[in-house]
């Protein structure tokens, strides 16, 4: 499966469009694997030239870690190769989002390095400790969520009323016209965007939205 496209979902989700136009919900576990982004960077250069497919909270969205993390270690040494430790963190996660002191601590103690080295001069295994702890502090690994395939609810255009006013039938996006029968059916399975109401008769019908009153909101369709 591959994923072209991403964009943000209710809450913290993000909702994916993979190569066949299916959409897919990535929601719960962390901000870095919900955007498959393991060093949660910011939509920008380094993002765009490694092939990120959108933003969501703030971050970019990547196809899938691979990505995700060539696109950090790109950032690494040529966006910050000069900078040290503390340097780095002090762009990378800046304090008024971030406890900065605690990551420098953090990465010190992860690659050994106590001194001012500049990234470009930390030896291969010591970079490799630096994006292995950035990954760590980022929350990627740490919890993830669920991946479920996204449904959009179809939207309900028009009415269809009988001689009295009363609505009869509905014309729902992917549906066409639909009784309303069909339309309470098809909304408590969770097809349409409407709520289910029940008249003081006791007849099932369709609001567009849940209120304090019996009246059917969706008159001024048709």
């Amino acid at each position: 499966m591959k994923y072209v496209k991403a964009e943000p979902g209710r809450g913290r989700s993000v909702i994916y469009t993979d190569s066949d136009g299916v959409k897919w919900k990535f929601t719960g576990g962390t901000r870095s694997w919900r955007n498959q982004n393991p060093g949660n960077l910011v939509p920008g250069k380094v993002s765009k030239r490694n092939g990120a497919i959108g933003s969501a909270g703030g971050f970019a969205v990547f196809p899938d870690y691979e990505t995700g993390h060539r696109a950090l270690l790109d950032s690494l040494k040529n966006e910050h190769g000069e900078k040290n430790i503390e340097s780095l963190l002090i762009v990378f996660a800046p304090d008024y989002e971030n406890d900065t002191k605690k990551y420098i601590a953090f990465l010190r103690k992860k690659t050994g390095v106590k001194d001012n080295k500049k990234i470009k001069n930390f030896t291969s295994i010591e970079f490799d400790k630096l994006w292995r702890a950035i990954e760590q502090m980022e929350g990627w690994g740490k919890k993830q969520g669920k991946i479920t395939e996204y449904l959009k609810k179809s939207q309900i255009t028009e009415v269809r009323k009988d001689e009295k006013g009363i609505i009869q039938a509905y014309q729902v996006e992917g549906y066409g016209w639909i009784s309303k029968d069909k339309g309470v059916a098809l909304t408590l399975k969770g097809k349409i965007d409407a709520v289910v109401a029940v008249s003081q008769r006791g007849n099932r019908f369709l609001r567009a939205r849940p209120n304090t009153t019996t009246e059917d909101n969706l008159e001024n369709k048709g």
